[in-house]
C-alpha cells in the first residue's frame, strides 16, 4: 500500500512539472524496474501493458534500425508530402526470455489523411535509456516483429 501511495504521489509531482503533452510512467518488468518513461512526445517510447501490436495505422517501411549511445535511430519511408505525419513508438514492456533479453517495440504511423504521393524518408530518434534492466547490461531490440533488423543496446 505504501508503494502504491508513493508511486501515485511521485507521478502527480513529476507530471505537474512537465508540459501537459507528457506524462511520467513508472513501469516494472520481470527483470527489474524499467524506470521512468516520458510518454506522449515523439522522442519517447510509450509503455502500455495491454498493447498487442500495431492496429490500423497508415503504411510505411522501416529501412534501418540503429543504436547510437542511448538513442534508437529508426529510418522510415512513406508516401505523403501534403500533411504532417506522426509516428509513435510503443512497447508492452514484456521482455522475451533469452540471453540477452529481447524487447519488441512497435512503431505506428499516422498520415493525418495525407493522399499526396511524394516518397518521404525520415529518421526518428528515441531515447532508450529507460529500457535498461537491473538484471543485465544489454538488451536486444527489434521493431514491428522484424528480427532481421534487431539491434543490441548495452550500457555500463
Amino acid at each position: 500500500m505504501k508503494y502504491l501511495m508513493f508511486t501515485i504521489a511521485t507521478l502527480v509531482l513529476l507530471t505537474a512539472c512537465k508540459p501537459k503533452k507528457q506524462a511520467v510512467v513508472l513501469e516494472e518488468d520481470g527483470l527489474g524496474v524499467m524506470s521512468e518513461m516520458l510518454v506522449g512526445d515523439d522522442n519517447f517510447i510509450e509503455i502500455n501493458k495491454d498493447y498487442v501490436g500495431p492496429a490500423n495505422g497508415d503504411p510505411f517501411s522501416i529501412n534501418a534500425v540503429e543504436v547510437k549511445g542511448d538513442s534508437l535511430y529508426v529510418s522510415v519511408q512513406y508516401s505523403g508530402g501534403c500533411q504532417t505525419h506522426s509516428f509513435k513508438m510503443i512497447s508492452n514492456g514484456n521482455f522475451l526470455k533469452s540471453l540477452p533479453p529481447q524487447l519488441p517495440l512497435y512503431l505506428e504511423h499516422k498520415s493525418n489523411g495525407d493522399n499526396c504521393r511524394a516518397l518521404k524518408m525520415e529518421t526518428l530518434v528515441y531515447d532508450i535509456k529507460p529500457l535498461r534492466s537491473t538484471q543485465t547490461k544489454k538488451v536486444k531490440i527489434f521493431v514491428n516483429d522484424d528480427k532481421e533488423k534487431m539491434v543490441e543496446y548495452s550500457w555500463k
